[in-house]
């Protein structure tokens, strides 16, 4: 958080790294939210993109809402308002989004959020290049790692540790501190705990999105048997919403 604080003080670019359940997406909210209002009203989130039309009719689309007037001016001017803005945002050419975009980040004191991108095109890199670099905007990014396997062409946006934060599991103590907040957090107080404790910090590796997701499937009903957890059962259903192809790197055996 501190380190993050720091880079945009001094605008400077970051790539947020780590595997999933690090709490890469957290720490951004919770960034964003410790931020006074006038400088969280300069930061634009922009969640999941399929691509750079869709990463720039998130970034329109955030500028608008947050009062942009290079932005509320072009779409007042064709006569769309916030009620027909995402009529206006799909009638324009991704060549005129990236022009005002550029127009209104050049104009703005801004520092953009990119999460959960998918692997990022040339295009796309290129479009957050121009916006790094041409119009000085600072984007903070996040990605399973830094490499070009893992983030394709954007690696060479965040080339050193100086531009990369990484994410990685808890020590053993703050990580079994976190999952008591947790069992007390979704009311798990009640069941036999014996070996949940354990086996929660074994399999989440102590990351502490993995921690805190498996404690919040275990409190659901269907995962318990008298007062005992289905701790495998717990462990599968998280793989499946989080990351699908770990299942099939694991063993086939009694649950």
């Amino acid at each position: 958080m501190r380190r993050l604080k720091l880079a945009i003080g001094k605008r400077q670019s970051q790539l947020i790294w780590g595997p999933s359940g690090a709490g890469k997406t957290f720490l951004i909210q919770e960034l964003l939210a410790s931020l006074p209002e006038a400088d969280r009203h300069k930061c634009i989130y922009v969640p999941a993109s399929k691509g750079g039309r869709d990463l720039a009719a998130h970034f329109l689309r955030s500028l608008y809402l947050v009062g942009d007037p290079f932005v509320r001016r072009k779409v007042h001017c064709d006569g769309a308002g916030e009620v027909t803005l995402n009529r206006w945002i799909g009638e324009q050419s991704f060549s005129r989004m990236r022009g005002i975009l550029f127009s209104a980040t050049e104009l703005g004191d801004y520092r953009i959020f990119v999460d959960h991108l998918p692997l990022p095109t040339s295009q796309m890199v290129h479009f957050i290049e121009e916006i790094m670099y041409r119009c000085k905007t600072p984007v903070y990014m996040t990605g399973h790692g830094y490499s070009q396997g893992e983030i394709g062409r954007a690696w060479s946006l965040y080339w050193c540790d100086r531009y990369r934060t990484h994410l990685g599991p808890l020590t053993e103590t703050p990580a079994r501190e976190l999952l008591e907040m947790c069992i007390h957090k979704f009311a798990l107080d009640s069941m036999d705990l014996g070996a949940f404790r354990n086996e929660i910090l074994r399999l989440s590796g102590c990351l502490p999105g993995s921690i805190v997701k498996m404690c919040e499937i275990a409190a659901d009903p269907r995962y318990h048997y008298h007062n005992q957890i289905k701790i495998k059962l717990v462990h599968v259903d998280y793989l499946m919403r989080t990351n699908p192809d770990e299942i099939k790197r694991m063993p086939i055996g009694p649950q």
